[in-house]
C-alpha cells in the first residue's frame, strides 16, 4: 500500500499550482485591467465635459454639435494621448447629436484599451480589452429674455414715454414670469390690476410728483399720487378696487373681496395682502441687451415683375418670386409661390379681397413701402414665412391673418392689428433659417421693431374673436398700446416697449414658460448623464 501512495504529493503539487497560477494571473491582470479601466473612464469623463463647455458658448445646437466633436477629439488627444474618431463604429469615437427640437445636445465619448497581460498568457490571452463610455448633455433655451418677464418698460420717465399703464377694467395675467419697468407702474381704474404666479413684480422709479414712500414689512414702496403724469413708483387708483400682486393669479374676488382693494383710503397698505404679494422698488436699472437684427434679403438675379394684374379672376392669381414694383389684389383669391418677393422703394402690398395663400415666402422691402391686408379679405395665411420693412407699417386691418411660424421686422415703422382683424394666430419660429422652414428669421421673435424705430405697436378693438400672439415682441424704443375690448390670449409671448398701455375693457394671459420665446443663446445646463 504503501509504495503504491508514493508521488500523490506531485499530482496535488501540479494541480494546486494551476489554481495558484490562475489566482496570481487574476489578482495581477485583473487589477491592471481595472486601472486601465479606471484611467479610460476618466478620460471619457474628462473629454465628454470639455466638449460640451467648449459647445456650451454657441447660440445654436447645431453650431455647439460641431464645436464639440472638434473639442472632444483635440482634448482626447493633447491631454490623454488618445485618437478619437468622429463615427459610430470606432472603439474610440466621439458622437454628438441634437435632439428633434435642437434643445438638447447629447456629447458620447467612447473609449477602448487593449492591456497586455502577464500571468494570462499562459492560457493564450496576450491581451484583454475593456471599454468605457461617458455621455454628457446640454440643455438649450434656459436664459429666457428679459429675465424671463412678460412685460418690460425700458422707458425711464413716467408718463407718455414710458412705464406701464393699466386703464379702465383692463388686468394682466403673467403666468411663469414677472413685470419690470424702468420706471413706474399704474394702475388707474378698477378693476384692473397685473397679477402674476410667482414672478417679482419690480419697479426703478422712486421719483416725481406727489411721491409718497410707505414701509411695507421689509419694503420700502414709492407711490404717487393718482392721475398725476410724472410721478415715478407706483401710482394706484383712489378707487380700492385696483391690484398689483405678484403671487397671486386667480382674481381677487376669488380669495378677497373686491373692495377690499391693494390699497386703503389714505395710501395704507392693506393687511390682507402679504409683502411677498406687493410690487418691490428695484434701486438699480436693468439694462437689456440687444437682439441681433434680422439679415437683409439680396434680390440680384431675380425676374422683374413690375405691377402684377390681379383683377378680378374666376380662378386663383398665381404670383412667382421675383422683384415687384407693387401688389394691389383686386376681387380675386391669390397664390403666391415659395421664395424672396422683393418690392421696390415706394411700393405698397395690398391684400384685400377674398382668400390668399403665401406660405414659405420671404417679403423684403427695398425701401419705403407698406404690407397691408384689409378691405373685404376673409383669411391670409402666411405660413413659415418672414417680412422686413425698411421703412413702412404693416397692417391688418380686416379678415384672419394666420402665420406659423413668421418674424415681422420693422426697421422703421409701426405695427398694427385692427378692429376689423378676427382672431389673428401669430408664432415666432423655432430656428433663424430654413431648418424650420422659414426664411431669414429671428429665433423665438414674432415682431421686431428696431432699437432705432419710434413707432408704435398696437392691437386695437377686436370684434370678438381673440388674438392668439406666440412669441417675444421686440420694441425697445417704441409705445406699445393694447386697446378697448381687446381679448389677446397667449400661451407664450413677451412684451417689451418703451411704454405699455392697456385700456378700455383689454385683457392678456401671458405664459413665459412655454414655447418658444427669444432666449440669449448658448447653453443653459450641462450634465454628465454616465
Amino acid at each position: 500500500m504503501k509504495t503504491q501512495e508514493k508521488g500523490q504529493i506531485i499530482v496535488i503539487l501540479a494541480v494546486a499550482l494551476v489554481a495558484v497560477l490562475g489566482i496570481t494571473a487574476l489578482a495581477i491582470d485583473g487589477s491592471m485591467i481595472y486601472q486601465e479601466r479606471r484611467n479610460d473612464q476618466t478620460t471619457a469623463d474628462s473629454t465628454a465635459l470639455s466638449a460640451a463647455q467648449t459647445a456650451s458658448a454657441n447660440a445654436t445646437c447645431a453650431t455647439a454639435r460641431v464645436a464639440a466633436i472638434n473639442q472632444a477629439i483635440a482634448y482626447a488627444s493633447a491631454q490623454e494621448g488618445v485618437a478619437l474618431a468622429n463615427d459610430t463604429t470606432s472603439p474610440n469615437r466621439v458622437e454628438a447629436n441634437c435632439n428633434a427640437d435642437n434643445t438638447k445636445l447629447t456629447v458620447k465619448v467612447v473609449v477602448t484599451s487593449d492591456t497586455p497581460t502577464t500571468f494570462a498568457k499562459l492560457i493564450s490571452r496576450d491581451q484583454l480589452s475593456t471599454t468605457v463610455e461617458s455621455t454628457s448633455q446640454l440643455t438649450f433655451g434656459s436664459n429666457i429674455f428679459a429675465s424671463g418677464d412678460g412685460f418690460w418698460a425700458t422707458g425711464t420717465t413716467c408718463g407718455p414715454l414710458g412705464g406701464i399703464w393699466l386703464s379702465g377694467t383692463s388686468k394682466v395675467f403673467i403666468k411663469g414670469g414677472g413685470v419690470y419697468s424702468s420706471s413706474c407702474i399704474s394702475v388707474r381704474a378698477a378693476p384692473g390690476g397685473i397679477f402674476t404666479d410667482g414672478g417679482p413684480i419690480h419697479y426703478t422709479g422712486s421719483t416725481g410728483n406727489g411721491m409718497r414712500t410707505m414701509t411695507v414689512g421689509s419694503k420700502t414702496e414709492y407711490i404717487g399720487t393718482p392721475g398725476t403724469l410724472g410721478t415715478n413708483g407706483l401710482i394706484f387708483s383712489n378707487n380700492t378696487t385696483s391690484f398689483m400682486l405678484a403671487n397671486q393669479i386667480t382674481l381677487p374676488a376669488t380669495t378677497y373681496q373686491l373692495s377690499d382693494g391693494m390699497i386703503q383710503p389714505g395710501l395704507y397698505a392693506n393687511p390682507l395682502f402679504t409683502e411677498a404679494q406687493w410690487p418691490t422698488y428695484q434701486p438699480t436699472l436693468s439694462v437689456l441687451p440687444t437682439i441681433p437684427v434680422m439679415p437683409t434679403q439680396p434680390c440680384t438675379g431675380l425676374v422683374d415683375y413690375g405691377t402684377p394684374d390681379l383683377s378680378w379672376s374666376a380662378t386663383p392669381r398665381i404670383l412667382n418670386p421675383g422683384i415687384y414694383t407693387k401688389m394691389d389684389q383686386g376681387y380675386t383669391n391669390l397664390q403666391l409661390n415659395p421664395g424672396v418677393y422683393c418690392i421696390k422703394a415706394g411700393g405698397d402690398v395690398e391684400f384685400n379681397q377674398l382668400n390668399v395663400t403665401a406660405n414659405n415666402t420671404i417679403f423684403y422691402f427695398m425701401g419705403s413701402g407698406d404690407f397691408l391686408v384689409g378691405s373685404g379679405l376673409n383669411t391670409m395665411t402666411m405660413n413659415a414665412s418672414s417680412i422686413y420693412l425698411t421703412n413702412g407699417n404693416f397692417d391688418v386691418s380686416n379678415g384672419t391673418f394666420n402665420a406659423e411660424p413668421i418674424t415681422i421686422f420693422i426697421k422703421q415703422g409701426s405695427f398694427f392689428l385692427r378692429n376689423g382683424a378676427y382672431g389673428a394666430t401669430m408664432r415666432a419660429p423655432t430656428c433663424s433659417d430654413s431648418s424650420c422652414g422659414v426664411g431669414p428669421a429671428i429665433k423665438g421673435v414674432l415682431v421686431y421693431l428696431d432699437a432705432a424705430n419710434t413707432g408704435t405697436f398696437n392691437i386695437l378693438n377686436g370684434n370678438g374673436s381673440p388674438h392668439r400672439l406666440y412669441g417675444t415682441i421686440f420694441a425697445p424704443n417704441a409705445l406699445a398700446y393694447i386697446d378697448g375690448a381687446t381679448n389677446t390670449y397667449s400661451t407664450d409671448v413677451q412684451f417689451i416697449a418703451k411704454r405699455i398701455e392697456l385700456s378700455g375693457s383689454a385683457g392678456i394671459t401671458l405664459s413665459t414658460t412655454e414655447g418658444n420665446l427669444y432666449t440669449t443663446g448658448g447653453a443653459g445646463s450641462i450634465e454628465l448623464l454616465k
